[in-house]
């Protein structure tokens, strides 16, 4: 028996206290008997991550002083919270922290096969294909994309899948095992649950695609993973649902198309007109000074004819919005408002979203169905050219 695994005393019983000493240089430095280590190493390693996304983390005191270590087993690098935030490099496909691209990097060989988002983005990729080859569901995506844009404007189909075994399922079974499945209007859409970039991205394809032939297909899948607990104590396990997507551009299938073309002209309810109120400004680099100044005072001024205290009604999106013209964070994550009209008592679609520097390239896209749409350039001092785009 290894002499730093059982150390025993004088009077030939077991020291426990030795044993509880021993332990962590042994998980530290030690590269053999893996398999005999390996459950307490886990616990070990559990307990002194930290969640960045947990808000009672550090116990009641601030992030700060929780410290996260690298995620490269053979890095003792460590930093605040806070730093790791600002600093380290993450995985491209989970929350892996690293001090630097050299420890990702080497860690990426072993940490690959565990990393759960790799797979489940290969899985989006999988089910995009699927649709595209595989007859029946592109009828029937078809059909619901062409009908959602008659009786809605442009938008996206929305597939989401509750769990990646149910991916794969439709990937081998096809149409009968397809995901739930829905059209989501573009000013629906929410920055929220597919992330700032996929974001960015529907909302230009939304500009782009060619609605009489082309369809864009938004597939979602729900991944719920082991969320790690706070570095002072064991807690119990919590879980964390999230969701991985991606988008395509597919061809409308030709038969559908066919089908319409030889039917009457369908007659559709149009739905009330809604105002969408799209508030953009610089996000690539820092405001200062009376920009900064312009485009706090422009976005609650623009809300106010309406109605609307962000301060108060928002204060979430407030407080991110001044962090940001403050400098204190480098990017302003675009968020998508339903807030209501006080002067007509209907619900507008206000989006904040930053453009990655020239203005005059940033273009939406149009409802389709009268929809007023206005955009506004809030970095402005004044805001006497506003921009309304009714079609």
């Amino acid at each position: 028996m290894h002499p730093l695994i059982c150390c025993w005393g004088n009077n030939g019983k077991k020291d426990t206290n030795a044993l509880t000493v021993e332990s962590v240089p042994l998980r530290r430095h030690s590269e053999g008997d893996a398999a005999q280590k390996r459950s307490a190493t886990d616990k070990s390693q559990q307990s002194r991550r930290v969640s960045l996304d947990s808000s009672d983390a550090s116990g009641g005191t601030g992030k700060g002083t929780e410290m996260m270590k690298c995620r490269y087993h053979k890095c003792e690098a460590t930093a605040t919270v806070a730093d790791a935030k600002k600093y380290y490099k993450s995985c491209h496909n989970c929350s892996h922290l690293y001090c630097s691209r050299e420890c990702r990097r080497a860690h990426w060989e072993r940490h690959r096969k565990a990393c759960l988002h790799l797979r489940v983005s290969t899985l989006c990729r999988q089910v995009l294909s699927a649709c595209k080859d595989e007859p029946d569901t592109l009828r029937n995506l078809s059909l619901l994309a062409k009908r959602g844009y008659l009786s809605q404007g442009r938008g996206v189909v929305r597939i989401l899948f509750r769990s990646p075994e149910n991916a794969e399922m439709f990937i081998k079974q096809g149409f009968q095992s397809l995901g739930e499945t829905s059209y989501v209007r573009w000013p629906d859409l929410m920055p929220a649950e597919m992330g700032p970039e996929l974001y960015s991205e529907l909302l230009r394809l939304s500009t782009e695609y060619k609605p009489e032939t082309k369809m864009l297909i938004y597939v979602a899948i729900c991944v719920v993973s082991e969320a790690p607990g706070p570095s002072s104590t064991v807690a119990p396990v919590k879980w964390e649902r999230q969701l991985v997507s991606r988008c395509a551009k597919l061809k409308i299938c030709k038969t559908v198309l066919s089908d319409l073309a030889n039917l009457k002209p369908l007659t559709h309810r149009p739905e009330e007109d809604m105002e969408i109120l799209i508030l953009t400004f610089n996000g690539v680099r820092k405001v200062s000074g009376h920009g900064r100044d312009a485009i706090l005072h422009n976005v609650q001024g623009l809300l106010k004819q309406r109605g609307v205290n962000l301060r108060k009604n928002y204060p979430d999106v407030f407080q991110r919005l001044n962090s940001f013209i403050e400098g204190s964070v480098e990017r302003f994550l675009p968020v998508t408002l339903h807030p209501k009209d006080s002067n007509t008592g209907r619900t507008f679609v206000c989006i904040i979203v930053p453009h990655s520097g020239d203005p005059d390239q940033l273009k939406m896209p149009n409802s389709d169905v009268g929809n007023h749409v206005q955009l506004v350039n809030v970095s402005l001092e004044h805001l006497d050219q506003l921009s309304p785009l009714t079609k």
